[in-house]
């Protein structure tokens, strides 16, 4: 075999195993660490205001005014003369009254809660996330809806849809709060809120992933410390 021969054949050879190493890391995928940063991203581009909102919540909260709330005339007085001149009578002298309104609240999570250290990459191109803390979003109650009950009287629809503003301010001020903790302590016992941001997250990541060098990504998503969400097979 003359040199160029020789040289030719170990070009060849070099050239293969270059090839061989190319198809090798090829069929690896992307790391752990390209995996990340794709979650990150893409969580940051879908929310641009730094909080993820995965769901909501249809609640009804029932608020308890006393008479500093109620009987000082303001939004309670003004809006009972609007809408139900007999029911102020009433609620003179008592020291008790409730508000019940329903509304919807959204929820999800900080998108700065969600770090690195929350995703990892395992074999057969499982994802493997721990969700944030989720937390409310925004709190809408139906104020047409609302409802004054004392103990004279049963409930009485008292806020119609065309209250004027400072009164249906007023009103959100007394029942959002209660929203926001009825919310809260919904997160803490129920499962559904953590299951339906685990399910929006696989929506959302699965076509970035796939972008990213990963055929067909699963998800192993940490609910709470008794649930994981479990790859589909």
């Amino acid at each position: 075999m003359t040199r160029r021969e020789r040289v030719a054949v170990g070009g060849g050879v070099v050239l293969g195993l270059l090839l061989a190493a190319a198809l090798v890391w090829w069929g690896r995928g992307p790391s752990e660490a390209t995996v990340r940063r794709t979650v990150i991203t893409t969580v940051e581009e879908e929310a641009p205001a730094s909080f993820l909102v995965t769901g909501t919540l249809d609640l009804q909260v029932t608020v308890a005014l006393d008479s500093s709330q109620y009987l000082t005339p303001d939004w309670m007085t003004r809006m009972l003369q609007m809408t139900q001149p007999g029911t102020l009578a009433l609620l003179r002298g008592r020291s008790r009254a409730e508000v019940r309104v329903p509304g919807r609240v959204s929820y999800g999570f900080d998108v700065q809660a969600l770090t690195p250290e929350m995703i990892r990459l395992s074999g057969d191109e499982v994802v493997e996330l721990e969700l944030p803390r989720l937390s409310v979003h925004s709190v809408s109650p139906e104020l047409p809806r609302l409802e004054v009950r004392t103990s004279n009287a049963g409930w009485m629809r008292v806020l119609p849809s065309d209250a004027n503003d400072q009164v249906r301010a007023a009103a959100l001020s007394a029942v959002e709060p209660a929203f926001r903790r009825q919310a809260e302590r919904r997160f803490e016992t129920a499962t559904q809120p953590r299951l339906n941001t685990a399910r929006a997250l696989e929506t959302m990541l699965r076509p970035a992933l796939q972008a990213a060098g990963l055929s067909a990504p699963r998800f192993q998503v940490r609910v709470n410390d008794r649930l994981v969400l479990q790859p589909e097979e």
